[in-house]
């Protein structure tokens, strides 16, 4: 396997283990508090080795910050706040299948925004992604609880929010001059800094916390591993592989996120879920035709 392919794959199973350690440390602290405190240690972390790399550039880029500012909230900090309060209001497993709607989103605004074509097949495709998510997310059993309806709603929210950020890459202005470290250093402080208003509000409206060792090691993990870690390789491969042809790989993003949700939180994986994970993975399949390419990556 290409080592860039490995690096990418890498970056995908790390994503996948983000959902178990942010589920325990919303035992204790807020989904705000949480997400603002896996990006700031990210940025801090990084903020050592950015700022040696910035002292030994002679000619600076600069930085177009209402770009960075919007691609913060649309990249990370609008989807992980969205997705965290959509995680505390349904199962893991829901979430994780729930996230693979990405793709048929990415592609809606592409056709929207970027003006892209969009074939017959990729048509059907939406549709059957569609189908997949009316499945997993509606029933008719009296069992539903409410909030783990409104919870999947709010999951596919922040995939929507995520599919403005792919668009919006496709077309950069500015943020390509950057270092992949300087971007990604940027993207979470920003998003940081956005959280302040959130998180002052948490500490007046949220009147349990409970800090733990288990909250504040799963913080720690998701700064380090899904967010630093996973990061960099992303955007470390991306250098030598085309953004469409890592959206095809993004696919593999729900099946790392549910066997860790399985293994880790015990949940299980019905055949309700299964049945409308296939209907979403064909509608993914159907959309992925205009990532083909020629040339082999292997």
């Amino acid at each position: 396997m290409n080592k860039h392919i490995a690096m990418l794959m890498g970056a995908l199973m790390l994503w996948g283990t983000s959902i178990p350690p942010t589920k325990w440390a919303m035992e204790a602290l807020p989904p705000f508090t949480v997400t603002f405190l896996r990006l700031l240690l990210a940025a801090l972390f990084l903020a050592p080795f950015v700022w040696r790399q910035a002292s030994r550039q002679k000619n600076k880029p600069k930085i177009p910050w209402l770009r960075m500012w919007i691609l913060s909230f649309t990249g990370v900090v609008g989807y992980f706040m969205i997705n965290s309060i959509g995680l505390n209001m349904t199962s893991a497993v829901n979430a994780s299948i729930l996230n693979a709607s990405l793709p048929l989103f990415t592609l809606l605004l592409s056709s929207l925004y970027l003006k892209e074509q969009i074939t017959t097949s990729q048509w059907c495709g939406l549709f059957l992604g569609v189908v997949g998510v009316m499945v997993i997310t509606v029933n008719p059993g009296l069992e539903v609880k409410m909030t783990s309806l409104v919870g999947d709603g709010i999951i596919l929210l922040s995939c929507f929010v995520w599919a403005i950020y792919i668009v919006l890459m496709k077309r950069p202005k500015g943020e390509e001059k950057l270092s992949n470290e300087m971007f990604t250093f940027l993207t979470l402080f920003l998003g940081a800094v956005m959280l302040v208003p959130a998180v002052i509000g948490d500490a007046f409206g949220y009147d349990h916390y409970s800090i733990s060792w288990k909250a504040m090691l799963s913080i720690l993990f998701l700064a380090l591993v899904p967010t630093i870690t996973a990061y960099w390789l992303w955007n470390h491969a991306l250098k030598y592989i085309s953004a469409s042809s890592a959206g095809a790989y993004l696919n593999t993003l729900p099946l790392f996120s549910v066997l860790f949700s399985m293994g880790l939180l015990g949940e299980s994986l019905t055949w309700k879920l299964i049945t409308g994970a296939m209907f979403i993975l064909l509608g993914v399949l159907g959309t992925e035709k205009r990532f083909q390419r020629t040339e082999s990556l292997f």
